[in-house]
């Protein structure tokens, strides 16, 4: 992606997703995303939901995420799904819909890493022959990156950090050398 997706964005995704599988019951009424159109930044969030029956009416399934922001929790939701149903077995279907958001929201996001993956930078260690290792570091902070980069050119030939942010990458050789744009 271009730019990070918003809370909407990935509520309506999973939730068609979810149609796509025929996932989602025949009781319900109406779902609803929310407004807000803040970006996520990141994948490193916990799913927070709420199934309850509502005040006057029904049964509401709210959901949205829960993540860290320079130092503080913060709670994005992500949208509303309701049945004006009320039985037991309206509650059953609310609670397997959410266990199914979850799953897909959860697999979505793992395949999707990099399109969540909007702060701090991402450093990689190159072998001798050229390869990318298949890990990586992550930091939040440019010290923090600083600090990997030089423990990792003191053990790999070559490594790349990547500003997350930005998009940029930059590669260092062990010898010292620099080269700026895609790696």
């Amino acid at each position: 992606m271009k730019r990070p997706m918003t809370a909407k964005e990935l509520f309506e995704k999973i939730e068609g997703i979810l149609r796509e599988k025929g996932l989602l019951p025949d009781i319900l009424d109406y779902s609803l995303p929310e407004r807000d159109e803040q970006p996520i930044s990141t994948y490193e969030f916990c799913i927070r939901n709420n199934l309850d029956y509502g005040g006057s009416e029904g049964i509401y399934l709210d959901i949205g995420i829960e993540f860290l922001k320079d130092g503080e929790r913060v709670y994005l939701g992500l949208g509303t799904i309701k049945t004006l149903c009320t039985d037991q077995t309206a509650m059953w279907a609310m609670a397997k819909l959410l266990a199914d958001f979850i799953m897909e929201l959860h697999k979505y996001v793992n395949g999707h890493l990099d399109d969540f993956t909007w702060e701090g930078f991402d450093v990689y260690a190159y072998d001798e022959t050229g390869n990318r290792l298949e890990w990586r570091y992550t930091c939040s902070d440019r010290k923090g990156m600083e600090k990997i980069k030089k423990e990792l050119l003191e053990k790999y030939p070559r490594v790349t950090v990547r500003d997350n942010a930005t998009r940029k990458i930059t590669a260092y050789d062990s010898d010292e050398s620099c080269h700026k744009g895609d790696v």
